[in-house]
Order: C-alpha cells, then structure tokens, then sequence
C-alpha cells in the first residue's frame, strides 16, 4: 500500500504526494529529501494529512491528520531501512540502501492526532 501524504503549499493550497511509509509504536514514518516539496511545505508549516487506501476499492481506508517531526541525524537509517524494507525485496535492499545514502534523506514522522478509518 502507499500512502498520500498531504501537506499545505506555499499558496495554502494543498500538495499531495505518494510515498512508501511504515506505521509501528503509534507513528507513522517516510523518508524522503530535503530537495522535495512536500519537506519545503512541513519546514515551513508541519500540518500534515494522508490517506492509506487498499488497491481499487477506495472504500476501505484510513485517514490520519496531525503535526509532522522531521528528523535529520544519523538516527533516520534505521527507520529508513524498515521502511525501504516492505517496498524492495531482500536481494535489492542493501544496493537500495546505498543508493539512499548518497541523498540528502530525512525521516518524517507522524503521530496521529485524528484518525478516520472505513473498512
């Protein structure tokens, strides 16, 4: 599954993205780079909105609002790993990983604050 991060544009329109994600210990993580709009829009205001939907039926869903925590230290690879993890297969995690490295990543973290859900 992925999820549909929302954040608020520069304008205040909002700017949506899909992203590879992992929900553990109550949070929602995703790794992405300093380079990309949605990092631009939560730096500057860390409303955050996503959308995790399975395949075609739109019907079933779950739906998490709350304030996004950007964390940029070495301490976002093991939690990168994990999310890399349930997207790549084992033979083409450690190239993945490296490939990763070289980029200027950090881990965005969400911890629900209101939750919808449709199954």
């Amino acid at each position: 599954m992925i999820a549909v991060v929302a954040t608020v544009g520069r304008t205040g329109m909002p700017q949506l993205t899909p992203n590879w994600y992992r929900f553990a210990k109550g949070r929602l993580t995703m790794s992405t780079t300093k380079e990309r709009v949605k990092y631009l829009n939560l730096s500057r205001d860390p409303k955050m909105a996503v959308c995790i939907y399975s395949g075609t039926n739109a019907g079933q869903y779950a739906a998490i609002t709350g304030t996004a925590e950007i964390s940029d230290d070495e301490s976002i690879w093991p939690e990168t790993r994990a999310v890399v993890e349930r997207y790549v297969k084992p033979e083409r995690l450690e190239d993945r990983m490296r490939q990763l490295r070289t980029q200027n990543r950090v881990i965005v973290s969400l911890t629900p604050q209101r939750v919808a859900f449709r199954s």
